[in-house]
């Protein structure tokens, strides 16, 4: 019998992986654990580096990219434990983190779902958890003006309840993943573990935060398209907020989206010579082929309001 179950998707980040690997063994202890490794039809050596690590390593091959969610149901369904931890390639545990959580989740027998805090490498706070977007939330982050937000306080040292965690480690009762359900799968990538995290609530189940348990995180290396990647955190939102508050509401977040986008592709290039620096990641062009991307996407195309 097994205390835990991960589940780690992996899509072209084989270096990154073997890192997440090391570092889950290491801080696993003497825990009794299964790992599950669902591989998005990589190409860079993935599977011919995890030879190293089975039997040790339940691999799971679907020889194409069929998205975050759809691999993690797929490794959900193969898991045994009493918990399940959803764990990114690009993710590296720390000492304690799964201690802490099992504890929790095992004292606590109403809560569904814990998260933590993801560091950079740098040592800085990438994400904590969150509270459900508004409309306005999700138009302000797609636009890139969430940087401006004052970040939520959490009680230092303290679990408590929260609205949503991140999906990059996420600790989940299997048995409640059972009666809720999986993971959306219609959200190819982001936001699908705001909507999980909604359902839990909905079906009864608390989701909790540890802000004292850190790992750390890099983020987005599997998104080498940037275009792609905005593309699917767009595409992400516009469907969360259809399923909330219906059609209209997605209606109109994608106008706004590209009346946002099409400022800044005209009045980047003038901001950045007026303080002769560079603005952001992004470039005018880089906002252009996004804008042009969007509006190739329906926004009442997406599933219902539920």
């Amino acid at each position: 019998m097994y205390d835990l179950s991960v589940a780690i998707v992996s899509y072209n980040t084989r270096d990154l992986l073997i890192q997440c690997l090391d570092t889950l063994v290491a801080a696993a202890a003497d825990l009794r654990f299964e790992i599950i490794v669902v591989d998005n039809g990589s190409t860079d050596g993935t599977i011919a580096a995890l030879a190293d690590y089975q039997p040790a390593v339940t691999l799971i091959e679907n020889g194409e990219n069929r998205g975050f969610a759809s691999a993690n149901n797929t490794a959900l369904a193969r898991a045994s434990a009493p918990v399940t931890l959803l764990l990114n390639s690009d993710a590296f545990m720390t000492p304690g983190v799964l201690a802490q959580a099992l504890t929790l989740l095992n004292g606590n027998p109403a809560i569904g779902v814990v998260g933590v805090r993801l560091l950079n490498p740098d040592g800085s706070i990438q994400a904590e958890a969150g509270t459900f977007p508004s409309f306005w939330d999700d138009l302000s982050t797609s636009l890139g003006f969430d940087q401006f937000k004052q970040r939520t306080a959490f009680n230092a040292g303290r679990p408590e309840p929260v609205d949503w965690v991140h999906g990059a480690c996420l600790f989940v009762r299997t048995a409640a993943a059972g009666t809720v359900g999986g993971l959306d799968e219609r959200f190819f990538m982001y936001s699908e573990e705001v909507d999980w995290c909604r359902r839990f609530w909905k079906a009864g189940w608390e989701v909790w935060y540890i802000p004292d348990a850190d790992i750390v995180h890099i983020g987005s290396a599997s998104s080498r398209d940037d275009t792609r990647r905005r593309l699917a955190l767009y595409q992400s939102r516009l469907g969360f907020r259809r399923r909330v508050d219906g059609p209209v509401a997605s209606m109109l977040l994608w106008l706004l989206m590209l009346v946002g986008l099409a400022g800044r592709a005209i009045l980047r290039p003038v901001a950045q010579r007026i303080l002769r620096r560079r603005l952001g990641r992004q470039t005018a062009a880089s906002d252009s082929a996004l804008l042009t991307a969007l509006l190739r996407v329906d926004p009442l195309s997406r599933w219902a309001a539920s």
